[in-house]
């Protein structure tokens, strides 16, 4: 199924351009500004190290201030926030609490000695969920989740090196770089928690982003050698309303897909499922607006065969052909 037929589609996407880029530009840097500057991105338990608990309890008019008096002089920090909706089968009201644990507590021992007022285990309360990380471990995991999204941006810039040529790296990695920081930005703005979920989301999308910038970027590289005589900004032009259809249809039933497993895919995979969903619509963004202009940026200061807008295109197929045949 085509949205969109090639062959009628002549929307001018490179004078939009002049206009996109600088929006972009900025966007990213207020992005990057709310990344570093307090409260910044708000880490999930993973990464700060201490305890996050699901508690559920049999009564419904269960007290939240009784709950915080209890736990709070044996867990530094605390938060209790009351969960809605996802309740766990059986019980009436459940609440996420959050904290900080030392090293060598058991924060299952210490919620259990202390929820023992509220009635019998299982019974009366139970905890459906237990994460608990050591501050020491937490740095770890973060910085192995820092050091793994640098180290998936250098493979695809080598990649798309190897696959293309050095004209087509920045609009590449550039594109993977500005998906991920919006992203981010996102995550910020709504108070999702940066967990190791959304860290594997975060790698899944760079994936992502690049096969559909890959595919705009084979478009451009076939249009070079057959559309003689025409310029730079022409061939982009066709190439992207060339795989405008395809970009569009991908990306729909991505999201389609993410949307029904925010929904019946449990708290567990919430995060992640959003991530990629806003991932999956600003990538499609960038693999027009972002990658395509700094391929036209990167052709004219590495080795553009022509040098005015104007200008028509020499095929490097055809060059090579001929070089060929002399010999």
């Amino acid at each position: 199924m085509e949205l969109f037929n090639p062959k009628k589609m002549h929307f001018p996407f490179v004078k939009s351009f002049k206009v996109f880029v600088p929006l972009s530009l900025a966007a990213f840097c207020i992005c990057l500004f709310m990344m570093f500057v307090k409260p910044g991105i708000k880490y999930g338990v993973d990464f700060r190290g201490g305890v996050e608990a699901g508690v559920a309890f049999k009564d419904a008019n269960i007290d939240p201030s009784a709950l915080r008096k209890e736990l709070d002089p044996v867990i530094p920090g605390l938060s209790i926030v009351e969960v809605q909706g996802n309740i766990t089968q059986g019980f009436s009201k459940e609440f996420l609490i959050t904290g900080a644990t030392d090293e060598k507590d058991d924060a299952g021992k210490i919620l259990s000695e202390h929820l023992q007022k509220f009635g019998a285990k299982d019974t009366d309360w139970t905890i459906s969920k237990l994460d608990s990380v050591g501050p020491r471990v937490g740095g770890e995991l973060k910085k192995s989740a820092l050091m793994s999204i640098i180290y998936t941006a250098i493979l695809i810039m080598l990649y798309i090196y190897i696959r293309f040529d050095m004209r087509y790296s920045p609009g590449a990695i550039v594109g993977v770089l500005h998906d991920l920081v919006f992203t981010c930005g996102f995550l910020i703005i709504s108070g999702t928690e940066f967990s190791t979920n959304v860290v594997a989301a975060l790698l899944t999308l760079a994936g992502y982003s690049i096969n559909d910038t890959v595919v705009v970027f084979d478009r451009i590289r076939e249009a070079e050698s057959t559309m003689l005589g025409k310029s730079r900004e022409a061939v982009v032009d066709y190439a992207i309303n060339s795989t405008l259809s395809r970009t569009v249809n991908t990306g729909l039933t991505t999201i389609l897909s993410l949307i029904i497993l925010y929904f019946i895919g449990g708290p567990s995979l919430r995060d992640f499922s959003l991530t990629l969903t806003v991932g999956v619509m600003i990538g499609i963004y960038s693999s027009i607006f972002v990658a395509s202009p700094l391929y036209l940026w990167g052709d004219k200061l590495l080795g553009a065969k022509s040098a005015s807008p104007g200008a028509p295109v020499k095929s490097h197929v055809k060059a090579n052909k001929i070089k060929e045949a002399k010999v």
